[in-house]
């Protein structure tokens, strides 16, 4: 497929801002009220994803088509499985402590495999005709790593030599999806994103053993940068994609940020519910990180939570003004629907820190109709605001 990546995904025009989602789509129910059937859940959510980010808002309002990952209908349909249904010449199955690697293809790894080709399948049909961006999403190397097991049940966190095969089999894999959507919806821009929910678990050395009485050693920041390095190196040999047009999202700290710089990652994107403030030193490297990237045009995405996005767009101006700039040089920022679990009242702060990469989520954590297009009408006032 190298070569396939014929452009960089973002409009010919600048936009202000653009509006999309983390790779999730909790399915609603359909035109009448009652569930879809599972047969249709795919084509009903591109049907619906279509209609949301199709075509651009307004004119300084782009959107970013999203090929769903993950409905949360059943266990093999997350992002997880959807991730490891991807990795190359990989087999695998879902046990009772989690997902576990080369054990032999099991009847869920199977499913999750099912559920990947029917998505593209039906997107033949909802995107007949379509031309503009389309994301394809994945869990990135170390957050695999983290959240899965090897045959002995341990983590394979574990196992470095896994870690450093981890990237060459996830861009493989990536680059053969992209084929098969090129034959599919060719004229779809291609744009990956990569999401590394768990870096800074990973990091911290706050993954724990199987045993659960135990942590795994933390892996610094540019360790896990040679990881990125080599996932962004095998996409661009295997799928001709470009920097460009691919975006990593990280948790908000500055030694990640840093470490995906130096691994030539040209697009980043951090959640602003973990990004602490000016007030805190983690907050303040955070930010003059995330100003100096943007300085050296490093294109900047916000993973924002729908129900806090006036709450988060306030604050996310307040920060960048006090750090010395004005409203204008926060346009041209790519903004990704990401709803943030609430389940037991915790702070999205204290579920992150107590998160297991193994479980998973809840429906509640993923993307909806309603919650997208929260973020969708907040755009045009955010416009307003950055135009000064």
């Amino acid at each position: 497929m190298t070569g396939q990546a014929t452009g960089e995904t973002a409009p010919v025009r600048e936009a202000l801002v653009t509006i999309g989602g983390d790779g999730t789509f909790a399915l609603g129910p359909g035109p009448d009220g009652r569930p879809v059937e599972a047969e249709q859940a795919r084509l009903h959510a591109l049907t619906r994803l279509r209609a949301l980010l199709g075509d651009d808002v307004e004119e300084q309002i782009a959107t970013r088509l999203q090929l769903p990952a993950a409905l949360g209908t059943e266990a093999a349909d997350h992002l997880l499985p959807a991730s490891l249904s991807l990795l190359a010449s990989t087999s695998g199955d879902l046990a009772s402590f989690g997902w576990r690697l080369g054990a032999g293809t099991g009847r869920a790894w199977h499913r999750a495999r099912e559920l990947r080709e029917r998505t593209i399948e039906d997107a033949q049909i909802a995107l007949l005709g379509y031309e503009g961006p389309l994301q394809t999403t994945a869990l990135g190397p170390v957050t695999l790593g983290a959240a899965t097991f090897l045959p002995s049940g341990e983590r394979s966190l574990a196992d470095r030599g896994a870690l450093r095969d981890l990237p060459h089999l996830a861009a493989e894999g990536i680059a053969s999806q992209l084929a098969a959507l090129a034959q599919r919806v060719p004229g779809a821009a291609p744009h990956v994103l990569v999401r590394e929910d768990a870096a800074a678990l990973v990091a911290g050395g706050r993954v724990s053993t199987a045993s659960g009485y135990g942590r795994h050693e933390p892996i610094a920041a540019p360790e896990l940068g040679a990881r990125w390095q080599n996932l962004l190196g095998a996409l661009g040999e295997a799928s001709g994609i470009t920097p460009g047009q691919a975006t990593l999202a990280l948790p908000a700290r500055a030694d990640l940020l840093t470490a995906a710089r130096s691994a030539g990652w040209r697009r980043l994107a951090i959640p602003l519910a973990g990004a602490k403030g000016l007030d805190s030193p983690a907050g303040r490297e955070l930010w003059e990180a995330l100003a100096e990237a943007r300085e050296t045009g490093i294109a900047l995405e916000l993973l924002v939570d729908p129900v806090r996005i006036e709450r988060e767009l306030d604050a996310l101006a307040e920060t960048w003004t006090r750090l010395g700039y004005g409203a204008r040089d926060l346009t041209g920022l790519t903004l990704l629907a990401h709803p943030r679990s609430r389940a037991g009242g915790r702070s999205a702060e204290a579920a992150s820190r107590s998160a297991d990469p193994a479980a998973e989520p809840t429906r509640d954590s993923l993307l909806t109709e309603e919650a997208l297009e929260r973020v969708l009408r907040a755009a045009p006032a955010w416009v307003e605001r950055v135009q000064g």
